[in-house]
Protein backbone atom coordinates (compact mmCIF):
# COMPACT_ATOMS: atom_id res chain seq x y z
CA UNK A 1 0.00 0.00 0.00
CA UNK A 2 1.35 3.46 -0.90
CA UNK A 3 1.93 5.68 1.61
CA UNK A 4 1.20 9.63 1.81
CA UNK A 5 2.35 12.31 3.76
CA UNK A 6 0.54 14.93 5.78
CA UNK A 7 -0.41 18.49 4.00
CA UNK A 8 -0.84 18.61 0.16
CA UNK A 9 0.13 15.09 -0.25
CA UNK A 10 -2.93 13.72 2.21
CA UNK A 11 -5.39 10.81 0.50
CA UNK A 12 -8.81 11.35 -1.08
CA UNK A 13 -11.64 10.07 0.06
CA UNK A 14 -14.30 8.81 -2.34
CA UNK A 15 -17.83 8.54 -0.33
CA UNK A 16 -19.23 5.54 -2.75
CA UNK A 17 -22.71 3.91 -3.20
CA UNK A 18 -22.99 0.68 -3.25
CA UNK A 19 -26.11 0.04 -4.79
CA UNK A 20 -29.08 -1.94 -3.48
CA UNK A 21 -26.44 -5.83 -3.03
CA UNK A 22 -26.51 -6.95 -6.55
CA UNK A 23 -23.03 -6.33 -7.63
CA UNK A 24 -24.36 -6.30 -10.58
CA UNK A 25 -26.22 -3.33 -10.21
CA UNK A 26 -22.74 -1.43 -8.89
CA UNK A 27 -22.01 1.48 -11.37
CA UNK A 28 -19.00 1.42 -13.64
CA UNK A 29 -17.40 4.21 -11.67
CA UNK A 30 -17.82 2.11 -8.12
CA UNK A 31 -15.98 -0.48 -9.87
CA UNK A 32 -13.17 1.14 -10.52
CA UNK A 33 -12.47 2.99 -7.21
CA UNK A 34 -13.00 -0.23 -5.49
CA UNK A 35 -10.27 -2.18 -7.72
CA UNK A 36 -7.88 0.93 -6.93
CA UNK A 37 -8.92 1.56 -3.25
CA UNK A 38 -6.27 1.24 -0.37
CA UNK A 39 -8.44 0.92 2.23
CA UNK A 40 -12.76 0.91 2.37
CA UNK A 41 -14.68 1.66 5.24
CA UNK A 42 -18.09 -0.48 4.69
CA UNK A 43 -21.30 0.23 5.81
CA UNK A 44 -23.69 -2.77 7.46
CA UNK A 45 -25.77 -2.88 4.62
CA UNK A 46 -22.43 -4.00 2.02
CA UNK A 47 -23.10 -7.25 0.56
CA UNK A 48 -20.01 -9.82 0.93
CA UNK A 49 -20.21 -9.98 -2.63
CA UNK A 50 -19.69 -6.07 -3.29
CA UNK A 51 -16.74 -6.68 -1.00
CA UNK A 52 -15.78 -8.93 -3.26
CA UNK A 53 -14.80 -7.16 -5.93
CA UNK A 54 -12.26 -4.84 -4.14
CA UNK A 55 -8.57 -5.61 -4.46
CA UNK A 56 -7.19 -8.66 -2.36
CA UNK A 57 -4.93 -8.19 0.85
CA UNK A 58 -6.39 -4.20 1.47
CA UNK A 59 -7.15 -3.01 4.42
CA UNK A 60 -11.34 -3.17 5.13
CA UNK A 61 -12.64 -1.71 7.85
CA UNK A 62 -16.40 -2.54 9.29
CA UNK A 63 -18.10 0.58 10.51
CA UNK A 64 -21.69 -0.24 10.36
CA UNK A 65 -25.04 1.34 11.93
CA UNK A 66 -28.10 -0.10 12.27
CA UNK A 67 -31.16 1.54 14.49
CA UNK A 68 -30.47 0.74 17.94
CA UNK A 69 -27.35 -0.86 17.59
CA UNK A 70 -24.39 0.92 16.53
CA UNK A 71 -20.43 -0.61 16.11
CA UNK A 72 -19.38 3.15 15.18
CA UNK A 73 -20.74 6.22 16.08
CA UNK A 74 -20.87 8.84 13.59
CA UNK A 75 -18.15 11.30 14.70
CA UNK A 76 -16.36 8.06 15.05
CA UNK A 77 -16.30 7.54 11.64
CA UNK A 78 -15.29 11.35 10.66
CA UNK A 79 -12.20 11.25 12.54
CA UNK A 80 -11.36 7.50 10.76
CA UNK A 81 -11.57 8.58 7.77
CA UNK A 82 -9.68 12.04 8.58
CA UNK A 83 -7.18 10.06 10.03
CA UNK A 84 -6.88 7.13 7.06
CA UNK A 85 -5.63 10.37 4.44
CA UNK A 86 -2.54 10.57 6.63
CA UNK A 87 -1.72 7.06 5.62
CA UNK A 88 -3.39 6.01 2.55
CA UNK A 89 -3.75 7.39 -1.23
CA UNK A 90 -7.67 6.27 -1.96
CA UNK A 91 -9.70 5.61 0.88
CA UNK A 92 -13.34 4.33 -0.15
CA UNK A 93 -16.26 5.16 2.59
CA UNK A 94 -18.49 2.41 0.98
CA UNK A 95 -22.55 2.86 1.53
CA UNK A 96 -25.43 0.35 0.70
CA UNK A 97 -27.86 2.14 -1.86
CA UNK A 98 -26.91 5.79 -2.65
CA UNK A 99 -25.32 7.52 -0.61
CA UNK A 100 -27.17 10.86 -0.60
CA UNK A 101 -30.30 9.32 0.08
CA UNK A 102 -30.60 8.60 4.23
CA UNK A 103 -26.29 7.59 3.97
CA UNK A 104 -25.54 10.42 5.90
CA UNK A 105 -22.60 11.14 3.30
CA UNK A 106 -23.93 15.02 4.03
CA UNK A 107 -21.96 14.97 7.39
CA UNK A 108 -18.90 13.33 6.14
CA UNK A 109 -18.82 15.30 2.80
CA UNK A 110 -18.40 18.79 5.07
CA UNK A 111 -16.06 16.91 8.37
CA UNK A 112 -13.81 16.24 5.66
CA UNK A 113 -13.50 19.62 3.45
CA UNK A 114 -13.59 21.17 6.96
CA UNK A 115 -10.62 19.20 7.40
CA UNK A 116 -9.11 20.38 3.92
CA UNK A 117 -9.33 16.80 2.77
CA UNK A 118 -10.45 16.14 -1.20
CA UNK A 119 -13.36 14.03 -1.76
CA UNK A 120 -16.05 13.10 -4.13
CA UNK A 121 -19.50 11.86 -3.66
CA UNK A 122 -20.10 8.80 -6.00
CA UNK A 123 -23.54 7.68 -6.83
CA UNK A 124 -24.71 4.49 -6.50
CA UNK A 125 -28.49 3.07 -7.39
CA UNK A 126 -30.73 3.62 -4.32
CA UNK A 127 -32.58 0.26 -3.27
CA UNK A 128 -36.22 1.85 -4.22
CA UNK A 129 -34.91 1.63 -8.05
CA UNK A 130 -33.22 -1.74 -6.83
CA UNK A 131 -36.43 -2.85 -5.53
CA UNK A 132 -38.78 -1.69 -8.43
CA UNK A 133 -36.63 -3.49 -11.10
CA UNK A 134 -35.78 -6.72 -9.08
CA UNK A 135 -39.67 -7.30 -8.64
CA UNK A 136 -40.79 -5.99 -12.02
CA UNK A 137 -42.56 -2.91 -11.12
CA UNK A 138 -42.49 1.23 -12.05
CA UNK A 139 -42.09 3.67 -9.31
CA UNK A 140 -44.37 5.64 -11.25
CA UNK A 141 -47.36 4.78 -13.29
CA UNK A 142 -49.94 7.19 -15.03
CA UNK A 143 -53.16 4.69 -13.49
CA UNK A 144 -51.40 4.40 -10.33
CA UNK A 145 -48.65 6.54 -8.84
CA UNK A 146 -47.92 10.27 -10.11
CA UNK A 147 -45.51 11.12 -7.01
CA UNK A 148 -42.42 9.13 -5.21
CA UNK A 149 -41.89 9.76 -1.73
CA UNK A 150 -38.24 8.67 -0.04
CA UNK A 151 -39.12 8.61 3.69
CA UNK A 152 -36.78 7.27 6.50
CA UNK A 153 -38.46 5.59 9.91
CA UNK A 154 -35.85 6.97 11.93
CA UNK A 155 -34.66 10.34 12.11
CA UNK A 156 -31.38 11.58 14.33
CA UNK A 157 -33.09 12.16 18.17
CA UNK A 158 -35.70 8.75 17.41
CA UNK A 159 -38.44 7.32 15.55
CA UNK A 160 -40.00 9.77 12.72
CA UNK A 161 -43.44 10.04 13.17
CA UNK A 162 -43.63 13.54 11.57
CA UNK A 163 -43.69 12.26 7.83
CA UNK A 164 -46.70 10.03 8.57
CA UNK A 165 -48.72 12.21 10.25
CA UNK A 166 -51.42 13.83 7.74
CA UNK A 167 -50.03 11.65 4.43
CA UNK A 168 -52.68 11.16 1.72
CA UNK A 169 -51.36 7.96 0.28
CA UNK A 170 -53.31 8.38 -2.66
CA UNK A 171 -51.51 8.45 -6.43
CA UNK A 172 -48.26 7.97 -4.72
CA UNK A 173 -45.56 5.61 -4.28
CA UNK A 174 -44.11 5.87 -0.71
CA UNK A 175 -40.67 3.95 0.15
CA UNK A 176 -39.53 3.74 3.65
CA UNK A 177 -36.11 2.82 4.42
CA UNK A 178 -35.13 2.04 7.60
CA UNK A 179 -38.69 1.64 8.47
CA UNK A 180 -39.06 -2.19 9.96
CA UNK A 181 -38.86 -1.58 13.84
CA UNK A 182 -41.40 1.73 13.45
CA UNK A 183 -43.99 -0.50 10.91
CA UNK A 184 -46.67 -0.30 13.76
CA UNK A 185 -46.07 3.40 14.19
CA UNK A 186 -45.97 3.87 10.86
CA UNK A 187 -49.41 2.07 9.70
CA UNK A 188 -51.14 4.33 12.78
CA UNK A 189 -50.20 7.63 11.81
CA UNK A 190 -51.32 6.49 7.92
CA UNK A 191 -54.67 4.91 9.42
CA UNK A 192 -55.03 7.80 11.59
CA UNK A 193 -54.12 10.53 8.65
CA UNK A 194 -57.22 9.17 6.59
CA UNK A 195 -55.60 6.53 4.34
CA UNK A 196 -58.21 3.17 3.80
CA UNK A 197 -57.58 0.09 6.25
CA UNK A 198 -56.95 -1.21 2.42
CA UNK A 199 -54.09 0.64 1.42
CA UNK A 200 -51.61 -1.55 -0.18
CA UNK A 201 -48.06 -2.18 1.61
CA UNK A 202 -45.34 -4.09 0.64
CA UNK A 203 -41.96 -5.44 3.00
CA UNK A 204 -39.01 -6.42 0.79
CA UNK A 205 -35.92 -7.84 2.98
CA UNK A 206 -32.74 -8.40 1.61
CA UNK A 207 -33.67 -6.59 -1.68
CA UNK A 208 -32.28 -7.79 -5.06
CA UNK A 209 -30.04 -10.77 -3.11
CA UNK A 210 -30.82 -14.70 -3.33
CA UNK A 211 -31.99 -14.65 -0.03
CA UNK A 212 -35.20 -11.09 -0.96
CA UNK A 213 -38.17 -11.90 0.29
CA UNK A 214 -41.84 -10.34 -0.68
CA UNK A 215 -44.51 -9.59 1.46
CA UNK A 216 -47.49 -7.95 0.65
CA UNK A 217 -50.77 -6.84 1.97
CA UNK A 218 -52.64 -3.85 3.12
CA UNK A 219 -52.01 -0.97 6.78
CA UNK A 220 -54.43 -3.89 8.78
CA UNK A 221 -52.77 -6.79 8.21
CA UNK A 222 -49.42 -5.85 7.31
CA UNK A 223 -47.84 -6.40 10.57
CA UNK A 224 -49.39 -9.49 11.40
CA UNK A 225 -47.78 -10.94 8.42
CA UNK A 226 -44.22 -9.35 8.74
CA UNK A 227 -44.34 -11.22 12.98
CA UNK A 228 -45.69 -14.43 11.31
CA UNK A 229 -42.55 -14.54 8.76
CA UNK A 230 -39.98 -13.28 11.11
CA UNK A 231 -39.28 -10.49 8.73
CA UNK A 232 -35.85 -9.17 9.60
CA UNK A 233 -33.34 -5.84 8.35
CA UNK A 234 -32.44 -5.13 5.90
CA UNK A 235 -35.76 -4.22 4.55
CA UNK A 236 -37.60 -1.75 2.72
CA UNK A 237 -41.22 -0.73 2.70
CA UNK A 238 -43.80 0.49 -0.58
CA UNK A 239 -46.71 2.11 0.30
CA UNK A 240 -49.31 2.76 -2.57
CA UNK A 241 -51.61 1.63 -5.58
CA UNK A 242 -48.09 0.74 -7.23
CA UNK A 243 -47.73 -2.48 -4.25
CA UNK A 244 -51.62 -3.56 -6.76
CA UNK A 245 -49.91 -3.39 -9.63
CA UNK A 246 -46.95 -5.41 -8.75
CA UNK A 247 -49.64 -7.83 -7.15
CA UNK A 248 -51.47 -7.98 -10.81
CA UNK A 249 -48.33 -8.12 -12.79
CA UNK A 250 -47.16 -10.83 -10.52
CA UNK A 251 -50.27 -13.22 -11.23
CA UNK A 252 -49.72 -12.35 -14.99
CA UNK A 253 -46.34 -13.57 -14.86
CA UNK A 254 -47.47 -16.74 -13.10
CA UNK A 255 -49.96 -17.47 -16.00
CA UNK A 256 -47.87 -17.27 -18.56
CA UNK A 257 -45.47 -19.43 -16.55
CA UNK A 258 -47.81 -22.17 -16.26
CA UNK A 259 -49.13 -21.43 -19.77
CA UNK A 260 -45.72 -21.89 -21.09
CA UNK A 261 -44.53 -25.08 -18.84
CA UNK A 262 -44.24 -28.59 -20.25
CA UNK A 263 -47.47 -31.03 -20.12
Amino acid sequence: MNSTTSGKNRGKVYLVGAGPGDPELLTMKALKILRKADIVFYDDLVSPRILGVCRKRIQMVYVGKRSGIHSCLQDEINHKLIQATHEFNTIVRLKGGDPSIFGRVGEEYASLLQDGIQCEIVAGITTASGVASSLGFPLTHRDYAREILFLSGHKKDGVNSDSFQNLNCIGKTIIIYMGLNSLGLIVSELLNSGNHKETRIAVIQNATLDSERVFTGNLETMESIVAENNVKSPAIIVVGEIVRFYEEMKFLKNSCASILSPI
